[in-house]
């Protein structure tokens, strides 16, 4: 019986199709730094003093809309809970009661999630807003908008929250549910909530000074301020959990927003605990 010999087989050979192209590595790869490149990949830093007025102030306004004041925050009671507590306390809660949020609470939720708390002197004598959640060059570019249910003393609608005069600017008066529903992949927790935070990122600001990769620092500064949400809502022992399951062309769609210069990134859901 003759031997067959290990190199008498044929090797098989496989053609193996070329991994599809990930944009988000590209992205990645193309937005890093390097110390030959840096000076490159970022914009002139060579602001006038009046620029960096114009940048620092970092917030959309409405004035010709109906507003809503919210109360004070030097006004609202302290609940006592430590850091430590509230750190713990900590989690998504996806269990809400059909109940109102109070005008007090949601005061205290924006700001505690991206008011404004101090200031910073400027070149040229202003003076730059500081706010609760950090920001690559306190450039601040994410807005607020909240869809509102059930907050007492408040008509349902869509409101954008107002930095500088810490008051909501009504958007869109009427009952948002369905809309919010459509925009949020049908998920059922719209229909329980009291309000729905929906996040957007202004990307000019940030890439005005960082170029591309500004796109990565609106990212982080967008998480700084959802973990403030869910930080702010556990010190008041509300229900809070967040997404970024909803399509992105509706949800701009609805706040009029372009989805280029300004796009929704997150949405957060908040109410009440159920007992």
């Amino acid at each position: 019986m003759s031997k067959i010999r290990a190199n008498s087989i044929p090797a098989l050979e496989f053609q193996l199709d070329p991994p599809p192209l990930s944009l988000s590595e590209l992205y990645h790869e193309n937005t890093k730094l390097y110390p030959l490149t840096v000076q490159q990949m970022m914009p002139s830093g060579n602001f006038s003093a009046a620029d960096l007025q114009a940048m620092s102030r970092a917030y959309k306004q409405y004035p010709s809309l109906p507003r809503v004041k919210l109360p004070p925050i030097e006004s609202l009671p302290q609940n006592g809970r430590t850091f430590d507590e509230v750190i713990s306390s900590r989690r998504s809660v996806r269990d809400f009661a059909d109940l109102e949020l109070d005008l007090d609470e949601l005061s205290q939720i924006l700001h505690q999630s991206y008011g404004i708390t101090g200031e910073l002197p400027g070149k040229g004598g202003f003076r730059q807003d500081l706010r609760s959640a950090p920001s690559a060059g306190a450039l601040y570019p994410a807005e607020i908008y909240i869809a509102v249910r059930k907050v007492a003393g408040v008509e349902p609608g869509i409101y954008h929250y107002n930095v500088p005069h810490h008051e909501i600017e009504l958007l869109i008066p009427g009952d948002p549910t369905e809309k919010i529903l459509e925009v949020c992949c049908g998920q059922e927790y719209v229909r329980q909530t009291s309000i729905v935070v929906l996040i957007s990122g202004v990307l000019a600001r940030t890439k005005l000074k960082y170029g591309e990769r500004g796109y990565r620092y609106a990212l982080l500064d967008i998480g700084h301020l959802g973990q403030n949400l869910y930080l702010s809502c556990a010190s008041l022992e509300l229900a809070v959990m967040t997404t970024c399951g909803f399509f992105d062309d509706e949800a701009n769609k609805l706040l009029r927003i372009d989805g280029v210069d300004e796009a929704v990134m997150y949405v957060a859901f908040i109410g009440k605990r159920r007992a």
